[in-house]
């Protein structure tokens, strides 16, 4: 029984724990890792564009299909009704269609993309690619650009909210969609606050004492890679953050 206390003891020590590795500050979270930094080797960053600006998708292993890789974090391929009325993967429908300057394999585009590509409302622009058919294998630009499809090239379109409305049967042509974590936070949503650097107080040498005002005390803040939502509207943040485990 003193054996079975001291390991109940210790498990609740490790809830808050504060420690340093390889990958940066970190803190144990109901038992599991939260990193502040990613480790940086192996995971990519995918740059995305629309006429609401760019954001920064950090933590995106090597090989992730582009479309799912961008649903999975928040962010949507398809303009909107097209969300909703696309073929899921299978590169018919020319929805996802995109500007991609980076690495993605194939490098030039599958016989699907060339086929519906080269058909209306598209008109075979070159520099047109579908996401769909896109592994991400280095740093990559990507911009969306207006219409239902994304071919009026004249214009970017505005930022959508990514929404799966098929649930999970959104990536049934993705097998290695179920596999997906962010490499920022490691599919946790929360990542050591880099104001306390996780402590949860306040690093000021004459305020040690009190709460982080970053993280309200609690030594972690959402990661705002993989937020599914505006990672700058601070009302969609602060909703999150209350409903973060303890």
């Amino acid at each position: 029984m003193r054996k079975v206390g001291s390991l109940v003891l210790l498990a609740t020590q490790l809830q808050g724990l504060i420690f340093k590795s390889g990958a940066g500050v970190g803190r144990v979270l109901n038992g599991h890792v939260v990193a502040a930094i990613p480790g940086g080797e192996g995971y990519l960053t995918v740059r995305w564009e629309t006429l609401d600006g760019l954001r920064v998708i950090q933590g995106v292993q090597s090989g992730e299909l582009l479309r799912s890789a961008l649903l999975k974090r928040g962010v949507s391929p398809h303009n909107g009704n097209a969300q909703l009325i696309n073929c899921r993967g299978l590169g018919t429908c020319g929805t996802c269609a995109v500007e991609i300057d980076g690495a993605v394999e194939p490098s030039d585009r599958n016989a699907r993309e060339n086929l519906r590509l080269s058909l209306p409302p598209h008109t075979n622009s070159s520099h047109l690619r579908l996401a769909c058919q896109c592994r991400v294998v280095g740093d990559v630009k990507v911009k969306k650009y207006a219409g239902f499809w994304g071919h009026r090239v004249d214009g970017l379109a505005n930022a959508v909210q990514a929404r799966a409305y098929l649930g999970d049967l959104e990536y049934a042509l993705d097998p290695s969609a179920a596999s997906i974590r962010c490499g920022v936070c490691g599919g946790d949503e929360f990542v050591a606050c880099a104001e306390c650097s996780g402590t949860g107080t306040d690093v000021r040498a004459n305020r040690r004492s009190l709460p982080c005002v970053a993280c309200r005390g609690s030594g972690f803040v959402i990661c705002r890679s993989c937020f599914k939502g505006d990672p700058w509207d601070l009302d969609q943040v602060r909703a999150r953050a209350a409903r973060r485990p303890d």
